[in-house]
């Protein structure tokens, strides 16, 4: 029978780093002298990350649970006008405090960045809940609440578009309204840490996570950083424009009806469900890798994966004498086990 693995060992550099990173965490929101959209762990994702946390060889450092926005293009310099993503894989465009790292609660309101920042856009409207809709007084008939006025964009005059509109000498800004979900930077102490959390991440349905760098292979202090994200439920379309002359008579002109503004808006709610149920499920996800790689055993010492599996074997051989129809329940149990097992292709981190 084969000796159990021992339990990775954790580096002071790592444990240090964790210690930092959760003194940061455990602030309150009024601490944070930083007004960009940036800071704090948005509310709907917190049990998540202080779960994450949990774990010894795991430490979050940044985080996004799933943001609507609308944002203008920064200014485009000349023999630059494509829009395109930097190396990061952000939008060169968006605004400098584009908060796909860790997020406060932002309200509909126009938040600018400085200038010359990355991007030099801001947004228009920010949030990490679902869309509500605006409210109608019925019984005021000078009501003109709608989507448009939501996101602090002017309606366009009947059967007429802002200037310049078609003419491709111009370079114009562009309005976008955007969906973008789930995302989590893990810093992982091993790569024993980092193998049960992305097969977790991938298993759950984030199919564009991985490993960020190798650079532990040369430095075993260095510690393994896991992206979590997918980029199937991401949306973006345009929907406004900058009109005017100059910076004191911008107008964020908007260029679609109020009808393709709420079916857009249902597109987005309708992601934002989604979200929420993968993300879940890989909560889920994560236990059960973490547990089944024996750093779920926290109170009653470490088990390494081919202990648990017998324990469990036997654990089910003695619920099958007990239980009528435990039988079926324990093939599903297996089944569900070998499922979770890391695909073919995370066998290139070179961990047995």
């Amino acid at each position: 029978m084969p000796q159990p693995r021992p339990p990775p060992r954790i580096s002071q550099t790592f444990t240090a780093k964790k210690a930092e990173i959760l003194s940061i965490l455990g602030r309150s929101d009024d601490d944070y002298s930083d007004s960009s959209p940036k800071g704090s762990v948005d509310e709907q994702i917190k049990d998540l990350i202080d779960e994450i946390n949990a774990y010894d060889g795991l430490v979050t450092t940044s985080s996004c649970a799933g943001r609507v926005a609308v944002f203008v293009e920064g200014p485009k310099s000349k023999g630059h006008e494509q829009a395109g993503s930097d190396e990061t894989g952000n939008d060169q465009f968006e605004p400098e405090g584009r908060d796909d790292g860790r997020s406060g609660n932002l309200t509909a309101t126009t938040i600018s960045t400085s200038p010359g920042g990355k991007g030099g856009g801001r947004w228009l409207y920010v949030s990490h809940d679902p869309i509500t809709g605006p409210h109608h007084d019925k019984g005021n008939a000078a009501d003109t609440g709608s989507f448009t006025q939501l996101f602090n964009l002017s309606p366009s005059p009947e059967n007429s578009h802002p200037d310049g509109l078609n003419d491709p000498t111009l370079s114009l800004r562009l309005i976008h309204l955007s969906f973008s979900p789930l995302i989590l930077h893990i810093h992982c102490a091993t790569l024993q840490h980092a193998r049960p959390l992305l097969a977790a991440a991938i298993n759950a349905g984030f199919r564009e996570s991985g490993v960020q760098s190798l650079r532990i292979l040369d430095d075993p202090e260095h510690g393994v950083m896991v992206a979590v994200r997918t980029a199937g439920l991401s949306f973006e379309t345009t929907v406004g424009v900058v009109g005017g002359y100059g910076p004191e008579q911008e107008v964020m002109q908007s260029v679609v009806s109020e009808d393709y503004l709420a079916m857009c808006v249902n597109v987005v709610n309708e992601r934002f469900a989604w979200n929420v149920e993968r993300r879940e499920r890989f909560r889920t996800e994560l236990r059960r890798a973490m547990d089944r790689e024996g750093f779920g055993q926290t109170q009653d010492g470490w088990e390494d994966k081919e202990a648990r599996r017998a324990r469990k074997r036997q654990e089910g051989l003695a619920r099958q004498k007990r239980e009528p129809g435990a039988a079926a329940a324990s093939r599903v149990a297996e089944e569900q086990e070998s499922r979770d097992d890391l695909d073919d292709g995370l066998g290139a981190l070179g961990i047995d």
